[in-house]
């Protein structure tokens, strides 16, 4: 009944931990990236563009940093591609965009940096996608 105690289930548990980790601050960016995603197909110009790539491209860059690479993060899919994508678009985001600003401007950025930047050192964990369709099979 408390196997959370027992010395060797300390591995289970980090990869639920994992997948907690994995699933629930994608989920918080997806809120943020709903908006920017309508807001792209309905045609909305006036984006910022810190990469002075056009306000188009720009706006469409940040709906794969907070929605398609969330959702490859969530399924555990090119996880640390995913988490490679999402570091670069909070370090622009609070190094560019907020570059002049104080930290409480970038903390939000940073809030979101953290996370994707331990799932990419550590990996999708156990229960993924990419451990299911990417795992050495052994015969």
């Amino acid at each position: 009944m408390f196997d959370f105690f027992k010395p060797n289930s300390k591995v289970a548990y980090t990869d639920w931990g994992v997948l907690v980790l994995r699933v629930c601050v994608p989920l918080l960016l997806l809120t943020h990236g709903y908006d920017k995603l309508l807001s792209l197909l309905n045609g909305a110009d006036g984006f910022p563009d810190p990469l002075h790539v056009g306000a188009q491209v720009s706006h469409a860059l940040a709906v794969v940093g907070e929605v398609i690479a969330p959702i490859l993060v969530i399924l555990g899919l090119w996880t640390r591609v995913a988490c490679l994508i999402e570091i670069i678009h909070f370090m622009v985001v609070a190094f560019m965009m907020h570059a002049g600003e104080p930290l409480s401007e970038k903390e939000h950025a940073l809030l979101f940096l953290i996370p994707y930047t331990t799932i990419l050192l550590i990996g999708p964990g156990k229960y993924s996608l990419d451990k299911s369709l990417y795992q050495k099979r052994r015969f």
